[in-house]
C-alpha cells in the first residue's frame, strides 16, 4: 500500500531511493577533472535536488526588473530553462526576457507589463539612442567612472607626490 504524496510502498521506491542516492553523493562530489567554480556550481544544483527529493523542498526563483515588475518560478520545469536561457544569453537576458515574444510564452508572462518598466514603446532609433551602450547617458556614465576611479587613485597616491614638494 502507498503512502499518499510519497514514493514509499511503490513500485518506484527502490529506483526513488537509489536515485536519491546518487544523487547526495554527487552533491559533495569531488573531482580534480573539473574546474573549482564548476564543481561548486555542481555542487549546489545537486544540493537543490537532493533537498526537493528528501525534504519535499520544491524551488522558487524570483526575478526582479526595472520598476515593480518581477516574475516567480516555482517548479524545476521553469527554472531549467530560466537557467539555459541565462548561460546562453549571458548579459542579454534581461532585456530579452522583456522584448523577446517567444520567451514571453515560454515563461508564460503579459510582456506589456514587463516591457512598460523599461519604455517599451521607444522605436529602434530611440532604443539605440537611450539604451545601448553608445547612448550618451552610457558614455557620461563610463566619463563619470572613469573621473571617480582617476580622483580615488590619485587621493590614494597623494602622500607620494606630497613628499616631493
Amino acid at each position: 500500500m502507498t503512502t499518499p504524496g510519497t514514493w514509499e510502498g511503490s513500485d518506484w521506491e527502490e529506483v526513488i531511493d537509489e536515485v536519491t542516492q546518487r544523487i547526495s553523493d554527487l552533491s559533495v562530489e569531488s573531482s580534480h577533472r573539473i574546474s573549482k567554480k564548476a564543481k561548486k556550481q555542481q555542487r549546489s544544483q545537486f544540493r537543490e535536488y537532493a533537498s526537493m527529493l528528501l525534504e519535499n523542498e520544491f524551488p522558487s526563483e524570483t526575478i526582479q526588473f526595472r520598476g515593480s515588475s518581477s516574475i516567480s518560478l516555482n517548479s524545476w520545469m521553469d527554472i531549467i530553462p530560466l537557467n539555459f536561457l541565462r548561460h546562453c544569453l549571458q548579459g542579454g537576458f534581461q532585456i530579452q526576457l522583456m522584448m523577446n515574444p517567444t520567451l514571453h510564452n515560454v515563461f508564460d508572462v503579459n510582456g506589456s507589463t514587463l516591457s512598460n518598466s523599461s519604455g517599451a514603446n521607444l522605436s529602434q532609433l530611440e532604443k539605440r539612442l537611450f539604451m545601448s551602450k553608445t547612448s550618451d547617458a552610457a558614455k557620461k556614465a563610463d566619463r563619470d567612472m572613469n573621473r571617480n576611479r582617476r580622483n580615488r587613485m590619485n587621493a590614494k597616491h597623494h602622500f607620494i607626490t606630497a613628499d616631493c614638494d
